[in-house]
């Protein structure tokens, strides 16, 4: 039974975390041109993700070698297992951070909770609820109290790029809770699977031009200014994870998308 829900667990959590990549092959069969994701890959592997729902976890971190508030690679670090979970010595598991609510910067609906991923642990004794572990990677500071969840597929070292559609949305957050987006960061955006997104799509980013007052009298309206591009990296039901592949000025939450090259 024990075994039996460990793995239940952890597909579920594999498949709520990076399910999005299956989507790719569609998009390999549309689009001959690429993207290389080689030399980003940790990043896109901390990027995370917006969750809708309660995430699925394997355990937490309840402890460390040292008093240090700030863990990196190499760390011993002691994980204090979910009920009725176990691991066993060797697994790599996943560190998980939930770093805030998200809610749509226009309509103000709440969309989920952002969870990025600090690094990856390997267990190193798997009996007992508290297990000891070691960070065997880290993007970012690790600290007491991160979640442990099952370790998601890697991203692929390429993406074929779809620029078909004329879907639109809005960039929801910046990953790294920047206020000025630029390029090769990461960025939420309000499109997912629900709506056809798949990962590879390119997206033309908007920002919505600023009005005088006599402007605003007059009711004319100001076309729409491209600030930059991105590249859909992973996609779920109702929001997506995209990186900045072009900047022009600076982008914020709130900026329009329009899917395609724009103009």
């Amino acid at each position: 039974m024990v075994r039996t829900k460990k793995i239940l667990i952890r597909t579920l959590a594999a498949l709520l975390v990076m399910g999005c990549w299956g989507a790719s092959e569609e998009a390999n069969a549309q689009s001959a041109q690429t993207l290389d994701l080689s030399w980003v890959q940790d990043k896109i592997r901390a990027s995370g993700f917006i969750a809708a729902q309660p995430i699925p976890r394997l355990g937490t971190v309840v402890g460390s070698q040292d008093a240090s508030g700030n863990l990196s690679e190499g760390d011993l670090i002691y994980i204090r297992l979910e009920a009725g979970m176990s691991v066993n010595p060797g697994d790599r598991l996943a560190i998980a951070r939930i770093t805030e609510e998200v809610k749509h910067p226009v309509t103000k609906k709440r969309l989920g909770q952002a969870v990025v991923f600090p690094g990856r642990a390997v267990i190193l004794e798997g009996s007992g609820q508290i297990v000891p572990a070691r960070v065997e990677k880290s993007f970012g500071a690790i600290v007491h109290g991160d979640l442990i969840l099952a370790l998601p597929s890697p991203p692929p070292p390429t993406v074929s790029i779809r620029t078909e559609g004329k879907l639109q949305g809005v960039v929801v957050a910046s990953v790294e809770l920047e206020w000025n987006i630029s390029e090769r960061e990461f960025v939420f955006i309000d499109r997912g699977t629900q709506d056809g997104v798949i990962v590879g799509d390119l997206f033309s980013i908007y920002s919505l031009p600023y009005y005088t007052e006599e402007t605003e009298k007059s009711k004319v309206k100001l076309p729409m200014l491209k600030v930059g591009e991105g590249v859909v990296i992973a996609a779920s039901r109702e929001t997506s994870t995209m990186m900045v592949t072009q900047s022009y000025q600076a982008i914020y939450a709130g900026d329009t998308l329009v899917s395609g090259k724009g103009k």
